[in-house]
C-alpha cells in the first residue's frame, strides 16, 4: 500500500488517540491529545485564512462541512449555537466509496460516517496522482470509531486526477473526493483542528433541532454540576461504558472527586459551546478555562462524546481534552461570494440534489 511506502521515506501520519483530562491534581503538564498530521511536504493554510478585506461585512463562526453520501454532495456551512440557523455557504459535488455503508475494517473501500476534525492539509505533489492537488485528512478513527472497534486509517477529503472520477460517484477507498478547484478552495475553510466534517448517510438527519437542544442542555447540566462539585450528580452524565484512557467509570469516580477535593477554590468557564448530532451519537465541543487555587490552570477545549442510553438520554461515552481551543472563522460576503464562483457551481444546476443512479 503507498501509505507504507510513504511511511518507510519518513513521512509518518500521527495516531489518533484520547485525550488526558488537564485538570490533573498532579501536574499541569499533562499530555493532550495530537491531531496533527505531519507528512511532508505540508501545504500551510494560513492562520486567518481566508483574508477578509476590511471593506466587507465580517461575519464570525465555526465552520462545518455535512457530507450527504446518499446524495453525494457536501455542504459546507457555519455551526451557530445550538437554537440558530446554520447557513450553508457552498454547495460540492462529491465521489464516496466504492461499496455501501458504514466503515467497518481496514480496506472494506467504505466511506465512515460520523463526526470528524480536520487535520493539516497534505500537498498532492507528495502524494499519488489519484489524490489530486491537496489532500485533507480527517480523524478517522475517532474515540468513537475506536469504541466501536472500527479499523482503517488515511480517510481524506482530495481531489481527483481528472475531474471525470467525480462523477463516477463510488470510486475512492473510503475517502470522500472533490472536483479540484473545489478542494482547493475548501483548504482555505477547513482550517486544521478547528473544522468538523460530518459524513452520513443522509445529511438532513444530522443537526436536528431537537436533538442539538437535548444535547446542549446536557452539556450545560453537566458544566453545572462540575462547577458545583456535586459529584454524585456529575457522574450521572456519564454511561456505563464511559472509559477514558485507562479510566473505566468507577476509576474516573475516584479521580473527579480526588480533583474536586483537591482545592480550595476551583473554577471553571467555558465558552464557543457547539453541538453536532448525527444519527449515531453526539459531540458537543466547548473551550474550557479551569483553575485551582491560583496556582494551578488549564485553558484548551473540551469534547464530550454523547451516546444515547436506553431511557432514551443522552450520555457521555467519551471525553477528550486539548490543549488548544476552538476559534471561529472570520469570513466575508465578498469570500463567500467567490467561493460560490467556482467551477463544480455548474453541478448544482445540472441537477445535483437528486439522488444519482448508482
Amino acid at each position: 500500500m503507498w501509505i507504507k511506502r510513504l511511511a518507510l521515506a519518513g513521512i509518518s501520519f500521527s495516531a489518533m488517540g484520547l485525550g488526558v483530562p488537564a485538570e490533573s491534581i498532579l501536574s499541569n503538564s499533562n499530555p493532550s491529545v495530537d491531531r496533527s498530521v505531519a507528512p511532508a511536504p505540508l501545504v500551510e493554510a494560513a492562520k486567518d485564512a481566508p483574508a477578509t478585506p476590511p471593506s466587507k461585512v465580517l461575519h464570525e463562526d465555526v465552520i462545518l462541512l455535512t457530507v450527504d453520501k446518499s446524495r453525494l454532495s457536501a455542504d459546507l456551512r457555519t455551526l451557530p449555537e445550538a437554537g440558530k440557523k446554520s447557513e450553508v455557504l457552498k454547495t460540492f459535488r462529491i465521489a464516496i466509496g466504492k461499496e455501501d455503508g458504514d466503515k467497518q475494517r481496514e480496506g472494506d473501500n467504505r466511506t465512515p460516517e460520523g463526526i470528524y476534525f480536520t487535520a493539516r492539509p497534505i500537498d498532492g505533489k507528495s502524494l499519488p496522482q489519484k489524490y489530486g492537488p491537496i489532500a485533507i485528512p480527517i480523524d478517522f478513527p475517532n474515540p468513537i470509531d475506536k469504541f466501536s472497534r472500527k479499523t482503517g486509517y488515511g480517510i481524506w477529503l482530495h481531489g481527483v486526477e481528472k475531474d471525470t472520477r467525480v462523477d463516477q460517484a463510488k470510486v475512492t477507498e473510503g475517502c470522500v473526493a472533490f472536483y479540484n478547484s473545489d478542494i482547493e478552495s475548501l483548504t482555505s475553510w477547513l482550517q486544521p483542528d478547528q473544522a468538523i466534517v460530518v459524513i452520513a448517510h443522509d445529511a438532513s438527519a444530522v443537526n436536528r433541532a431537537e436533538e442539538q437542544q437535548a444535547v446542549q442542555l446536557r452539556t450545560q447540566e453537566w458544566a453545572a454540576a462540575w462547577k458545583a462539585r456535586e459529584l454524585d450528580r456529575y457522574m450521572a452524565f456519564y454511561s456505563p461504558e464511559f472509559v477514558n484512557m485507562d479510566k473505566n467509570l468507577k476509576a474516573w469516580h475516584a479521580y473527579k472527586k480526588a480533583v474536586f477535593g483537591a482545592y480550595k477554590e476551583m473554577t471553571i468557564d467555558f465558552d464557543v459551546m457547539r453541538v453536532v448530532t448525527h444519527p449515531k451519537y453526539a459531540l458537543s465541543v466547548m473551550n474550557q478555562d479551569f483553575r485551582g487555587d491560583k496556582h494551578f490552570k488549564s485553558i484548551g477545549r473540551k469534547m464530550l462524546y454523547w451516546m444515547r442510553g436506553a431511557d432514551g438520554n443522552w450520555y457521555i461515552t467519551r471525553e477528550v481534552f486539548e490543549n488548544h481551543k476552538i476559534k471561529p472563522m472570520k469570513f466575508s460576503d465578498a469570500e463567500i461570494a467567490t467561493l460560490s464562483s467556482r467551477r463544480a457551481s455548474a453541478s448544482i444546476s445540472a441537477g445535483l440534489g437528486t439522488s444519482p443512479n448508482l
